[in-house]
């Protein structure tokens, strides 16, 4: 009996790889070539691969070309990805691919009705509701802070100092995955202590620091563990074993190390942005000024730093204590101090 052949997929993606990095992406739609020509040109290159990856997931759902795509395709997909057990943050980050695609040929086609199967709202003057778009409801996100033994246990459980620095830069200095691994030799500027983050998320470079402990690793990474290894590479950070030994290390070769020695610690889902979770939440516990945070973190909006402002329960009453304490409002009315019904 025959079998049913697979549908042939409409849009085809290409990736191109050089020493285990995708460079260049191609695909067989015009319009989808130049979205992401123009997001590759402005916008961070972990922006531009994701992209590419998402919208590939999507036109293989949606067996069409950009210009047939219509809201129920959309809908489509959902349920697709529903199905398939994906939460709902990450098809509301496919579906904003699709959206930016869309708006792009928005701005690409001028005299053109381009629609937003997705937002329709966004791009153009039009009367519909911002209920229209077809993200999916989340649920408010609290950062996962980890108790001082925890992150003392799994620092303890790290074999290396390549493994303690990136943690150390992640935690202390509030890198992101991407950032870190990202760091080349000229980056770094000893003397002050000091980061040049050029890889920073949304084109935004920004100087991070250093404390004594993260930069005292460093140098025993780079005297014990790298010395004079590999020479043509710049990234500071590199493969030691493996097929990809030599080459600079990915970002999910960390996301493996740090959920492979979370495991070995019984702190099962451990991920590397919970090291900056914590480090944007001690900044913020020892009463930064939300100014330098965001420019210590690279948080260009003031709202962007709230899904980070998880504060514990101990915390936030010892500050409310603190401030009535202050206040002294109750002995300046006369009132007296004691419970009562």
């Amino acid at each position: 009996m025959p079998t049913k052949s697979k549908p042939r997929q409409c849009v085809r993606f290409t990736f191109t790889r050089q020493a285990g990095q995708v460079i260049d992406c191609t695909t067989t739609s015009p319009a989808i070539n130049h979205f992401l020509d123009v997001v590759k040109l402005n916008r961070a290159r972990n922006t531009w691969l994701n992209y590419a990856h998402d919208l590939k997931v999507f036109f293989e759902v949606v067996r069409k070309p950009p210009e047939a795509v219509e809201r129920p395709d959309c809908l489509t997909f959902i349920d697709q990805q529903q199905r398939r057990g994906r939460a709902p943050a990450t098809i509301n980050r496919r579906l904003a691919a699709v959206s930016a695609l869309f708006h792009e040929l928005q701005l690409f086609y001028p005299t053109r009705e381009v629609r937003n199967p997705v937002h329709p709202g966004r791009g153009k003057k039009n009367h519909y509701p911002r209920s229209a778009s077809l993200y999916r409801r989340e649920a408010q996100r609290l950062p996962a802070l980890i108790p001082d033994h925890d992150l003392q246990a799994f620092f303890e459980a790290l074999p290396t100092w390549r493994d303690r620095t990136l943690v150390l830069l992640m935690w202390v200095s509030c890198l992101r995955v991407s950032e870190a691994v990202s760091l080349q030799f000229e980056n770094i500027d000893v003397g002050r202590r000091s980061l040049q983050i050029t890889q920073a998320k949304g084109n935004h470079p920004r100087v991070a620091f250093m404390d004594r402990y993260t930069l005292t690793a460093l140098h025993r990474y780079l005297d014990d563990e790298r010395r004079d290894l590999f020479p043509k590479v710049p990234e500071v950070f590199v493969a030691f074993k493996g097929p990809a030994r030599g080459r600079p290390l990915s970002v999910n070769a960390v996301q493996k190390m740090v959920r492979y020695y979370g495991e070995q610690c019984e702190l099962a889902g451990l991920h590397p942005h919970a090291f900056r979770h914590v480090g944007i939440t001690q900044l913020v516990q020892q009463k930064v000024p939300e100014a330098v945070v965001r420019q210590l973190v690279g948080h260009r909006r003031p709202e962007s730093l709230l899904p980070y402002l998880h504060l514990g329960d101990d915390f936030v009453a010892a500050e409310f204590e603190r401030a009535q304490a202050s206040l002294d409002l109750l002995g300046r009315l006369q009132l007296p101090a004691g419970g009562g019904s």
